[in-house]
C-alpha cells in the first residue's frame, strides 16, 4: 500500500482498496473499522488498531468488536456501551457471528496486518493508504531501481503509457501528492515539463481559433475568450488578468434604460487600473465602398471604435457611483480600449494600406483583428517548440509565468 492523502481525525470505513490511519501514540493508531454487517437497525463491526509491538512484531492488531442496535426514531447508534467489567459474575456475552461475518473480519484483518508489514513504523497525524496490485509495484520497484527502464517512457513509442500515467495523477481527489512530488522535481525537469504543457494548451487554443475563424457568432466568442481569458491578456504588456465580462459601464437614464455594457474588462493586477475590450466577429468588415482611391470603413468597425469610446467616457464620467456599487476595488486612469474585430486577410494591398492608416491614427482605441490574434498565438507556439528555447531552458534553469 502506499500514501495518498491526508485524512480526517476519525478513521472511514475500510474498503477494499484503502486503510484510513489516525495515530494516538508513537507506537499506535486508530485504523478504519472493519464492518462485518450493517442494517438499518443493527451493526456489527471490529475497531481495528494498529500497534507497534517490539516484543512480537507479527502480532501488530488489537481492537474491540462492537455490536450495536438503534430504534426506528435514532439517526445514530447509540453511544452507551457494555463492557466485560458489566458482566455480572454467572453471567456471559455471546456475539454469534455468521460466515459472511467472520470472512469480512479476515479479510479486514489480512488487509491490515499487510499494511503493518509494508510501513516502517506508524505515521504520525492522519494518512490514508490505497492498495496497488502487483503489477503496479512490480512497475515502480522496475522504475525506481532500473534508471534505463525509466528512460523507455520517453521513447515516442511508449507515449500511450505516459498519457495513462498522467490521467491517474492528476484525476487524483486530492492534488497535495502532486505538488510535493513536483517540488521534488530537479528544476530542469519542470521547466522541461511547463514547456511540454505550454506547447499543449497553445496548441489547443490554436486548433479552437482556427475552427471557429469563420463563426460569425458573437456569443461564441465571448464563451471562447471567457474560457481561455490569456488569450486576450496578450494583447497587454503589463500584467492584465480579467476584471469582468459582459459589465454595466454607465449611461443608464432616469428611466433606467440606455445603459451600456462593455463585453471585457480586464485590470492590471498591479495597479488595478481597468482596460475595455469591444469583442465583434472574425467575419465583420473591417471596410466599406471605395471612396475617391481609398476606402471607406464599414459601419461595424466606426460604430465599434465609437462604442468602445462611448464605453470610455460614460464610465469615467460615473466612476464614483460605480466604484461605489462594486464589490471589487479598480481604477479608471484614462483606461485602454481594445477592439477585437474581422480578418486582415480578407483585405487585398490598398485596403491593407487604408486599414492601416486609420487604426494608427486612433490615439485611445487600439484595433486588433482575429487572424493576428490568432498569429500572436503561432509565434508564441514557434518559440516554445524551437530547440534552443527547450535547452536553454533545461540548462540555465529558465523561468517565465506563463499565459495559463
Amino acid at each position: 500500500m502506499s500514501t495518498i492523502e491526508l485524512t480526517p481525525a476519525t478513521p472511514r470505513e475500510m474498503t477494499d482498496s484503502s486503510i484510513d490511519l489516525v495515530s494516538t501514540s508513537l507506537k499506535t493508531a486508530d485504523a478504519s473499522p472493519i464492518i462485518l454487517d450493517t442494517t438499518q437497525f443493527i451493526q456489527t463491526k471490529f475497531q481495528p488498531v494498529l500497534v507497534d509491538n517490539e516484543h512480537e512484531p507479527y502480532k501488530s492488531v488489537s481492537g474491540k468488536l462492537i455490536y450495536e442496535k438503534k430504534q426506528k426514531k435514532d439517526t445514530e447508534f447509540p453511544t452507551e456501551k457494555l463492557t466485560r467489567g458489566s458482566i455480572k459474575v454467572g453471567e456471559y456475552m455471546e456475539i454469534q457471528l455468521d460466515t459472511t461475518e467472520t470472512y469480512n473480519l479476515f479479510t479486514g484483518l489480512k488487509n491490515l496486518y499487510a499494511l503493518h508489514d509494508d510501513i516502517e513504523s506508524i505515521p504520525l497525524g492522519s494518512t490514508t493508504f490505497t492498495k496497488v496490485d502487483s503489477s503496479f509495484r512490480q512497475f515502480y520497484n522496475i522504475i525506481s531501481s532500473e534508471p534505463s527502464a525509466a528512460r523507455l517512457l520517453g521513447q515516442t513509442e511508449n507515449f500511450e503509457l505516459v498519457k495513462i500515467l498522467l490521467q491517474i495523477i492528476t484525476q487524483s481527489e486530492s492534488l497535495d501528492s502532486l505538488k510535493s512530488s513536483l517540488k521534488e522535481l530537479e528544476s530542469s525537469n519542470m521547466a522541461s515539463l511547463s514547456v511540454a504543457v505550454s506547447v499543449e494548451c497553445l496548441e489547443r487554443v490554436l486548433e479552437l481559433l482556427e475552427a471557429n475563424i469563420d463563426n460569425d457568432n458573437e456569443e461564441d466568442w465571448q464563451t471562447i475568450f471567457n474560457e481561455n481569458q490569456w488569450i486576450l491578456s496578450q494583447l497587454f504588456s503589463c500584467p492584465y488578468t480579467i476584471f469582468e465580462d459582459k459589465a454595466y459601464v454607465g449611461g443608464k437614464g432616469i428611466g433606467n434604460t440606455n445603459g451600456n455594457v462593455c463585453d471585457f474588462i480586464y485590470q492590471n493586477s498591479m495597479t488595478q487600473n481597468i482596460a475595455l475590450i469591444e469583442i465583434k466577429t472574425p467575419c465583420t468588415a473591417l471596410l466599406g465602398a471605395k471612396y475617391r482611391g481609398t476606402y471607406s470603413l464599414s459601419s461595424d468597425m466606426s460604430g465599434a471604435v465609437n462604442q468602445i469610446l462611448n464605453y470610455k467616457d460614460k464610465l469615467t464620467k460615473e466612476y464614483y457611483a460605480s466604484c461605489h456599487n462594486s464589490s471589487e476595488h479598480f481604477e479608471v486612469l484614462n483606461p485602454k480600449c481594445f477592439v477585437i474585430i474581422g480578418k486582415t486577410e480578407c483585405l487585398d494591398k490598398s485596403q491593407i494600406a487604408t486599414f492601416e492608416n486609420y487604426r494608427n491614427s486612433l490615439n485611445s482605441v487600439t484595433v486588433v483583428t482575429f487572424d493576428e490574434l490568432l498569429q500572436r498565438i503561432k509565434d508564441m507556439l514557434a518559440i516554445f517548440k524551437t530547440d534552443n528555447f527547450e535547452q536553454s531552458s533545461a540548462e540555465d534553469n529558465w523561468e517565465e509565468d506563463f499565459p495559463f
